[in-house]
């Protein structure tokens, strides 16, 4: 097919992921606020109301794989808008709760799935047309979700003030079903030519194929792309249909699992994320009452927690920017930013004035720029062809660790009565993920020799 790169349609498809974005994760980040109306509403524990938040992450996360299948079956606008659907009727259910049970149902199961569906499909699409530029096009589609956490956080508190929760919550189903248009503009690159919305740029040369491989004469001899850069040698044809017989749309989903579960390096991204996501947003969660219980004023404190997501905004134009114009691998880029955010959470006890934790968040926000990175990482060493299922699983295994990480962190302050432990861990966690990026070389060998021996093999089978 024509390399995706040369449709100047990408730049529609971007700014729809990132308006999705600012959606999905701006209204996500907002249900602190509502945790607070709601113990009020139903006289209920902190614990009881916390885990509505945990169903509404599970279920946007751990289904990831499930997300991979639903937009493969039905295409991004269709799975789009049933994601802003979901969203919608989850609020609406929220809204005329009268019962906790309710709110786990509705904003817990319904609205989660939604969310994580929309998100899901707005990092695909991206995926799909930009390659040379896949890190920067990443880091500019989340940038919508720290200006969505910053602007819809200081937006929720005055919609509750002026018309209470449940009115909110009302006004956020009409904000979710924008959704539903943005999807509506996500065309894959297959389809613009014949919908004649091909803006494609000049003598423009096909740089990659969308199937993850591409075949081509060199000096006599056929040469397989393999995912992204890995080349191995072909002399026969039937070792090109072995590759074919391989590619992702002639293998079931469960056998395309089973190969990929065999892959040093997605097995590597999948330990590093769960690493991460143990750690990465226990800032978000603790930093706030860190900050109150060190006697700091709410005004304050509300500024901290904003100042995450607001540096964030600038950090992930920035770092993917840099590493796009420098060439750098994403992967190697993913180590150090979380080695950088695991040195500053580690430091970060001794910082106890309000200064020094606003410089905290604002720097930790600033190098919070894991997410982009491993998708791009994701789409670069394992391949365009296989990324949809590599990131269904990557988000499964960062939902783990969002589980696991709060709630661990929350222990240890229970435990030790002060969140000098938790940070420490936290930070410590990090610091592990990032150095374990120092194994992608030798992970890469490892799966370069099994690619060959497979071919090896496959040549004297066949």
């Amino acid at each position: 097919m024509k390399n995706p790169e040369s449709y100047k349609y990408k730049w529609v498809v971007l700014l729809s992921a990132s308006l999705t974005c600012s959606l999905t994760w701006g209204l996500a980040y907002t249900i602190g606020l509502f945790y607070i109306s709601w113990v009020d509403e139903f006289d209920a524990g902190n614990g009881e109301v916390a885990v509505i938040g945990g169903i509404n992450t599970g279920v946007s996360c751990l289904l990831g794989p499930l997300y991979d299948v639903m937009n493969t079956r039905l295409g991004y606008r269709k799975a789009g808008a049933l994601s802003g659907i979901l969203m919608a009727v989850g609020y609406i259910g929220s809204a005329l709760a009268t019962n906790l049970f309710m709110l786990c149902f509705f904003y817990g199961v319904i609205q989660g799935f939604g969310f994580g569906l929309a998100y899901f499909g707005a990092s695909l699409a991206v995926n799909k047309y930009f390659i040379q530029q896949r890190t920067f096009a990443e880091g500019m589609a989340t940038f919508g979700s720290g200006a969505g956490g910053f602007g819809f956080t200081i937006l929720s508190q005055y919609l509750i003030v002026t018309y209470g929760w449940r009115g909110a919550m009302l006004i956020f189903s009409g904000t979710a079903l924008h959704i539903v248009v943005l999807f509506q503009l996500t065309f894959s690159p297959d389809q613009l030519d014949y919908l004649k919305l091909n803006w494609k740029t000049p003598n423009a040369t096909d740089k990659s194929s969308e199937l993850g491989y591409e075949v081509s004469n060199k000096d006599d001899s056929d040469l397989a792309s393999v995912g992204s850069d890995d080349k191995i040698e072909i002399d026969d044809e039937r070792e090109v249909q072995f590759f074919r017989s391989n590619d992702p749309e002639n293998r079931t989903w469960l056998r395309r699992c089973t190969g990929m579960f065999r892959n040093p390096l997605f097995l590597l991204m999948l330990f590093t994320e769960f690493l991460c996501w143990i750690a990465v947003y226990v800032p978000f969660v603790h930093l706030p009452e860190r900050a109150r219980l060190l006697g700091i004023d709410a005004t304050t404190v509300t500024w901290i927690a904003s100042s995450i997501s607001l540096s964030m905004c600038f950090g992930r134009i920035a770092i993917t920017g840099i590493c796009s114009a420098l060439k750098i691998d994403p992967f190697y880029a993913y180590g150090f930013v979380n080695v950088v955010s695991g040195l500053l959470t580690v430091f970060s006890p001794f910082l106890t004035t309000k200064d020094g934790l606003l410089c905290y968040a604002i720097f930790y926000g600033l190098f919070y720029v894991s997410v982009p990175l491993i998708r791009a990482s994701a789409a670069s060493l394992l391949g365009a062809d296989v990324f949809s299922m590599a990131y269904g699983w990557i988000v499964a295994i960062s939902g783990v660790g969002l589980f696991i990480g709060p709630a661990l962190a929350g222990l240890l302050y229970d435990i030790t009565g002060s969140y000098d432990a938790t940070f420490y861990a936290s930070g410590a966690c990090l610091i592990a993920c990032g150095t374990m990026v120092a194994f992608r070389n030798k992970a890469k060998r490892i799966q370069d020799a099994k690619m060959t021996a497979d071919v090896i093999y496959k040549r004297y089978e066949l």
